[in-house]
């Protein structure tokens, strides 16, 4: 499982095609919201828009393969632990942006 920390706003981007993040935080839960396209499962590459309400210590599930926990809350910042195949690359959505502007500007 990687953690990963995040503030109102934040994404988390997952491959090239899913983002997660919150959209409210409270010391009982954060209200996470997805969208993207699917991975896997009947639905993949569906593009969908998922928006659900998560306890501290409860998940989201989106589709067969991304599982999205709630670990702690801290203030107006949650840490998520986030499970998905070996073969997807996670990252905050801040670090993907900064280095494609890095590529294109080399260009």
């Amino acid at each position: 499982m990687l953690v990963l920390s995040r503030k109102v706003d934040e994404w988390i981007q997952i491959g090239d095609e899913l983002f997660v993040g919150p959209t409210d935080i409270d010391a009982k839960g954060v209200r996470l919201l997805a969208h993207g396209r699917m991975l896997g499962g009947p639905e993949d590459g569906a593009a969908f828009k998922k928006a659900q309400e998560v306890a501290l210590g409860g998940e989201m599930r989106i589709g067969p393969h991304v599982v999205v926990t709630v670990v702690d809350i801290r203030g107006e910042q949650a840490r998520f632990g986030l499970v998905v195949p070996a073969s997807l690359t996670v990252h905050r959505k801040e670090v993907v942006d900064a280095a494609k502007k890095a590529r294109e500007d080399e260009r």
